[in-house]
């Protein structure tokens, strides 16, 4: 019943709580005025707390007796200061001695008949002891500091004129009722609170049901686009192929003409020939005019009369404006409605209060100074992350949703896409419209996390295989990498539409899965685990079918699940006991399989996640998230509890995965400035830190080949295996 409002004073700073005491004491009383904040007027018969500054009188049966002195004479007097009765010599010396200067005095007689019935009996009004002066109670109320002082302070630290005090019996009923109506506009305020608390929730779900109509009007209007594209893309192509129809028409026309005169001008210059070889002069003569009519006809014959050889043969068609496209597409898109409001001005609803940050507890220091010295309020980017809130962009995606992308296709006739272009800044561009904004202003602030404060050793790859293609050991986008129990290396070839599986040596063994949506085909396999305990391969697929797959060891389809359930897989494992664990972006979720498809457990992440990219499990029915914004590890139990942290900001710096060894050891690879490995007990004891001689800047994802090699996967179309040092680097 006791509680500390000054840090500064220790264990003095402790005061009984008045309230509880009186009501705990006097439970068949219900509120009153004198219950509310301890007030002078509350009573209680309970005994004193001995370490408590607020002592009590002498009970009834020693009302007679000197509570002054010693001595046990009768008591002739009382003294309102000291709450004490005196006897005889105790009043000679009160009325004499200079430390005693000031005090009331009175005959006990008229301090019983002076005071009201409430409280007539002293023995039950407590004395209340000055924190700064252990010995006085306090008399005076500081209108000034607004706090009840005694008659030292009057002297010293609220002195007049700097300071203006009355008695507190005289100022107590109006306090009182000041405290009161703030009660009640606290009360209200808690009701508007809960209320607003309610509209919240009520917001939220209307949110988390936008969200999917939003994202299905968003495909149909990708939909009709691509449709209107593909109709125009059929008009062009007819175009085209009437201009190259006519074109080869006049190049035939003009061919077969050549063709016939070259024929009759060979017959007519070999019968010339021939006669004026063999002829007589006269026999020449007789044909003569013939031959010279005939000759100069075809000397004056123009095979290509329409120019068709003078015009241009080659069939042209304008390039794309890339920039007035993007505008045109981003003004046929439209812009998001119902985005993050301007919560600017609004962190604080009274002067002087800064904003309490969420899951930090406010201060609860006791100020002493005047009331109008408020403290200065604190912006809200300094309560808040602003890297937590997305907006609609003012342009239509960045430099890898250029509309270069858009219209590339693929073997499968899909278009391109590529959601992994800014991976080692922490931005996503697949969110296409949305990323991290400030909830100030439209002003984009980003601020980069603090270079790594640990040293770390140097470390080099010993094997490195991959080129870009589409033959065997080649990849487009090789997004997803995965060891089985053989240490074989499993890539997901993403715009390739397969998977890949390698030896340790990076020797290519076979692989599986075409275009497609059909059983045994894959579509933008984006990431790719192994069950150790069977050797079946499970892959999950990017959007448009969002879905996991499920392959044996040989490669062969066994089913598909997820379509339904699934919106953006970004994480997947299999755990000790076969079950599939998936993480998704965006939506900050996890998604518990079984090995069939059933769900066994799903919860939402979003109070903790910023853009979880990696997971992994142990053996104590733990998962762990690598989070590339929050630069950490994050680790839940299997039914959603969030446990603890692993790293943090200057040490796992942008985290693109997460494994546990054989060892136990959580392994943590991020891919700021080099590539790191940061190595950490599951407690989250740092006990190794290693980066890259060779500089990756930019790496899809990484895997364990054994406790003490990792095999990663770039975007310059390879994967490296590197090895490394359980306990090395790590010093700060």
């Amino acid at each position: 019943m006791e509680t500390q409002l000054s840090v500064q004073l220790g264990l003095d700073s402790l005061l009984s709580d008045y309230g509880l005491e009186a009501v705990l004491s006097r439970p068949n009383i219900v509120d009153d005025k004198g219950l509310l904040f301890g007030s002078p007027s509350s009573t209680s018969s309970s005994p004193p707390l001995s370490d408590s500054p607020c002592d009590q009188n002498s009970n009834t049966n020693n009302r007679s007796a000197c509570t002054g002195c010693k001595s046990g004479e009768r008591a002739s007097h009382y003294c309102q200061e000291c709450t004490h009765y005196l006897c005889t010599n105790c009043t000679m010396a009160h009325q004499y001695m200079h430390c005693f200067e000031g005090h009331r005095v009175e005959p006990i007689s008229q301090v019983q008949t002076s005071m009201p019935p409430s409280s007539a009996t002293p023995a039950h009004e407590r004395a209340c002891k000055c924190l700064q002066h252990r010995a006085q109670p306090l008399r005076f109320f500081c209108l000034t500091c607004n706090l009840a002082i005694c008659r030292e302070c009057t002297l010293v630290e609220h002195a007049q004129p700097a300071h203006q005090y009355e008695p507190i019996t005289e100022v107590a009923e109006k306090q009182l009722n000041t405290m009161e109506m703030l009660v009640n506009e606290a009360r209200n305020k808690h009701m508007d609170l809960l209320e607003m608390f309610k509209q919240v929730d009520a917001a939220q779900q209307r949110l988390s049901a936008s969200l999917s109509r939003a994202h299905s009007q968003l495909d149909e209007n990708v939909n009709a686009l691509l449709r209107i594209v593909e109709d125009a893309r059929k008009a062009a192509s007819k175009e085209i192929d009437a201009a190259f129809s006519a074109k080869q028409i006049q190049l035939t026309m003009v061919d077969k003409r050549i063709q016939q005169m070259t024929e009759k001008l060979s017959q007519t210059i070999d019968f010339t020939t021939r006669l004026v070889k063999y002829a007589s002069p006269t026999e020449v003569m007789v044909f003569k005019q013939l031959l010279d009519t005939r000759l100069q006809l075809f000397l004056a014959f123009n095979p290509d009369a329409s120019n068709a050889l003078g015009s241009s043969c080659e069939l042209e068609f304008p390039s794309l404006n890339v920039s007035s496209a993007r505008q045109t597409i981003q003004g046929l898109f439209g812009q998001v409605r119902g985005g993050p409001a301007d919560w600017n001005g609004q962190a604080s609803s009274q002067t002087g209060m800064p904003p309490t940050p969420i899951g930090r507890p406010p201060s609860r220091q006791l100020v002493r100074s005047p009331p109008q010295a408020h403290s200065v309020p604190l912006p809200p980017s300094v309560f808040s992350d602003s890297n937590n809130f997305l907006r609609p962009r003012n342009e239509f995606g960045g430099s890898s949703q250029s509309l270069g992308n858009f219209a590339t296709d693929d073997a499968c006739g899909l278009p391109v896409y590529n959601h992994y272009d800014k991976w080692s800044i922490g931005v996503e561009p697949s969110l296409g419209m949305l990323e991290p904004g400030n909830m100030e202003d439209e002003k984009i602030t980003l601020y980069p996390p603090s270079r790594s404060q640990i040293s770390r050793q140097k470390m080099i790859y010993h094997c490195k295989f991959g080129e870009f293609g589409v033959m065997e050991g080649q990849f487009t986008e090789p997004s997803g990498v995965a060891v089985n129990a053989q240490g074989d290396i499993v890539v997901a070839d993403t715009n390739n539409h397969r998977i890949q599986v390698f030896d340790k040596e990076g020797r290519f063994k076979f692989q599986f899965g075409e275009c497609g949506k059909r059983d045994g085909q894959l579509l933008y396999p984006n990431r790719v685990a192994v069950n150790k305990m069977t050797g079946d391969f499970v892959v999950t697929e990017r959007s448009p079918t969002h879905q996991i797959q499920v392959y044996n060891q040989y490669g062969q389809f066994l089913r598909k699940f997820g379509a339904n359930i699934l919106q953006h897989p970004r994480g997947v494992c299999v755990d000790n006991k076969g079950r599939i664990i998936v993480v998704e972006c965006k939506v900050m979720r996890v998604i518990i399989f079984d090995m069939f498809g059933n769900i066994l457990q799903k919860f939402s992440c979003s109070r903790y996640l910023e853009f979880p990219n990696g997971v992994c499990t142990n053996d104590k029915n733990e998962i762990l998230i690598s989070d590339n914004r929050a630069h950490c590890i994050k680790v839940f139990s299997y039914e959603g509890q969030f446990l603890r942290q692993i790293g943090g900001e200057g040490i796992t710096n942008y985290p693109i995965g997460v494994a546990i060894n054989a060892m136990g050891d959580v392994v943590v690879a991020d891919n700021h400035n080099n590539f790191n490995l940061t190595v950490f007990s599951q407690d989250g004891a740092m006990i190794g830190a290693l980066e890259s001689k060779v500089k990756h800047a930019q790496c899809f994802d990484v895997a364990l080949v054994d406790e003490s090699s990792v095999v990663l996967a770039s975007k310059d179309y390879r994967l490296y295996l590197y090895r490394f040092q359980r306990s090395a680097g790590g010093g700060q």
